[in-house]
């Protein structure tokens, strides 16, 4: 049984409306799925296609029985952008112009296999360790725009300047769009990176972190936080840490936005704290909260937060 103990998702424009991450919590499974970023300035049916891509991996989770292994979960997650696709008449246009599929990124643990998936650039917290799947056209998207900042700073412009006119993610869509030419691609090739977005995936490419069976609570994460922690309030501080260091986003933590009078981070984000609840202590409470290993418990008691 899994249950979540602290969550919080936020727009990177403060407006929930906007958002392009998700979460959930079943039985079985624990996902924060996050939406990419709208390349195409396009909106199907009202929503960015980050939102449609949330909501459609979403649903699939949620359908699931418990004991699918990865390739069984990526299927039922494409069978259902394939519908998507047809409904809204966008079978040739996906094909030829990547760009538009709406495609997103996810962090999922399966209580059957115990093991969190990191489809993308996504991250978790297990065990003390915090992992994350960072990919290279990301670094060098980024890259682009701080070379674009820079320039601006050496030209004399403030940072406050900036912020107040920043026109840089624009300036790099092209190459935003470009990258959508490298999903999916075998993972031997250099600029190659897994995404949801509908189409056959190499599930090698996937990251796995297993959850040992001593392990009780874990975090899940975007990447609109630099790094998670074991808490909500450790997480949240350390972006307010980082975007005080750095609100361009260029240096400390190198992005493809910064803090700008529209935005109040540099992107979306999310978290949640899971705890594992084993059925068996409901049937044995007293024993599965023994005493063991000088002190330690099968299963700490933990508190819900909000």
């Amino acid at each position: 049984m899994l249950n979540i103990q602290e969550s919080h998702c936020e727009s990177k424009t403060g407006t929930l409306d906007n958002v392009e991450d998700t979460f959930l919590v079943t039985p079985d499974f624990a996902a924060v799925i996050d939406g990419a970023s709208n390349v195409s300035n396009q909106l199907i049916a009202g929503k960015t296609p980050g939102q449609h891509a949330a909501v459609l991996t979403k649903e699939a989770i949620v359908e699931l029985n418990g004991p699918e292994s990865i390739e069984e979960i990526i299927t039922a997650i494409n069978a259902k952008f394939q519908i998507f696709y047809h409904e809204h008449s966008m079978v040739e246009e996906v094909l030829k112009k990547p760009f538009i599929r709406p495609s997103a990124v996810m962090s999922l643990y399966s209580h059957y296999h115990r093991k969190i998936w990191m489809i993308g650039d996504c991250q978790c917290y297990v065990d003390g360790v915090n992992h994350q799947h960072l990919k290279e056209v990301d670094l060098i998207t980024s890259q682009a725009r701080a070379m674009l900042i820079e320039s601006q700073l050496a030209q004399g412009k403030t940072v406050q300047e900036i912020m107040d006119n920043d026109t840089s993610f624009d300036q790099i869509v092209p190459l935003l769009q470009r990258q959508y030419q490298f999903q999916n691609r075998p993972p031997n090739e250099r600029f190659s990176y897994e995404v949801i977005n509908g189409f056959p995936m190499y599930t090698e490419s996937i990251k796995a972190v297993d959850v040992p069976a001593h392990v009780t609570s874990f975090s899940m994460g975007s990447d609109g936080y630099p790094r998670l922690f074991d808490s909500l309030s450790e997480t949240e501080q350390y972006l307010e840490k980082i975007l005080t260091i750095d609100p361009l986003c260029i240096k400390e933590n190198s992005a493809i936005r910064g803090l700008s009078k529209e935005r109040i981070s540099y992107d979306d984000r999310t978290y949640i704290k899971v705890t594992i609840k084993d059925a068996m202590e409901d049937t044995f409470p007293g024993e599965f909260n023994r005493e063991i290993n000088e002190g330690e418990t099968i299963l700490e008691q933990t508190s819900r937060k909000r």
